[in-house]
């Protein structure tokens, strides 16, 4: 069934309306994450503060000086420690996203082909999908990694930087060409990110392997690139929007700003799950509801 842009984002909205516990998968995401940031960086501080006989110093007994000591002293004796746990906890971190996200699109996927979808599609959708969708997060991680290649020559070229850190304002040869390869590189993740917008989707919702879910992602953007590219535009709008008036308001309130970090989890991410959703699926003719079809009250969670 293949429906034009505005009557993706129109239907996709009242998906989402109806379906609004399409957001549990990003509570749950937020708050699991939450708990790991915790333990990560509880790690990190016993690592920092503890001192050489094992006991963990009490860092308001120590002047400015003897604290960074302490610090530098930490880091420099469990670099390898702290490199390990960095990687184990966002190893950790990456996986339990794949296994959230690929029950979002599950619930996501169920919502627009029957109008409905329960707690248990994406219970199922993420224990099918989870690893597949973690090792894709992979390989795009280190695509947008390779594209570090445009800042080495760069990086070479740059004279001594002492000058710099002492006199901010002083010239150092090759920092203009630094400038312009930290701009392509950046537009180089821009264009990845864009390019394979679909591909988690593809992976979910036909359920591909890595290497062909990023590959159906390309073509399918080769194939929709202006519904693609409004679509990427509204998530990226709704989200600046968003921050804006949390930079706006928050300030004045901490509710206000409590609020703009509970709305992307609450509404936008779902939201746009949705919008993408659909879009995948009419992209490749898949069977849709029509929302006015399905006059009965929404399921429950």
């Amino acid at each position: 069934m293949h429906e034009d842009f505005g009557t993706i984002v129109n239907r996709g909205f009242k998906t989402w309306v109806r379906n609004l516990n399409i957001c549990i998968p990003y509570v749950l995401n937020f708050f699991v994450n939450l708990i790991l940031y915790i333990f990560f960086f509880g790690i990190m501080g016993v690592l920092l503060f503890a001192s050489g006989s094992g006991s963990v110093i009490d860092p308001q007994a120590l002047s400015t000086e003897e604290l960074y000591s302490i610090i530098w002293e930490g880091f420099t004796n469990n670099i390898p420690t702290m490199l390990a746990v960095t990687i184990v906890f966002f190893l950790l971190g990456t996986f339990l996203q794949a296994f959230f996200t690929a029950g979002a699109i599950g619930m996501a996927k169920k919502a627009s082909e029957t109008g409905d979808t329960v707690l248990s599609d994406m219970i199922r959708s993420g224990s099918k999908n989870a690893f597949r969708l973690f090792l894709t997060s992979v390989l795009v991680a280190v695509m947008l990694l390779v594209g570090i290649v445009f800042i080495v020559p760069a990086a070479l070229t740059i004279g001594d930087m002492s000058g710099l850190i002492e006199n901010p304002q002083a010239t150092v040869e090759g920092m203009g060409t630094l400038a312009i390869g930290i701009l392509i590189w950046g537009i180089y993740i821009l264009a990845i990110n864009i390019v394979l917008s679909l591909a988690p989707y593809a992976l979910v919702i036909d359920e591909l392997e890595p290497l062909e879910a990023l590959k159906t992602g390309y073509r399918f953007f080769l194939k929709n690139k202006l519904d693609v590219f409004f679509i990427w535009i509204i998530s990226i709008g709704l989200a600046f929007i968003n921050s804006f008036i949390g930079e706006f308001l928050g300030s004045e309130s901490i509710l206000l700003s409590g609020i703009t970090y509970i709305v992307p989890v609450l509404i936008l991410q779902p939201l746009t799950a949705v919008l993408w959703t659909r879009l995948y699926l009419t992209g490749e003719e898949k069977e849709l509801y029509n929302p006015s079809d399905l006059l009965s009250d929404p399921a429950g969670f």
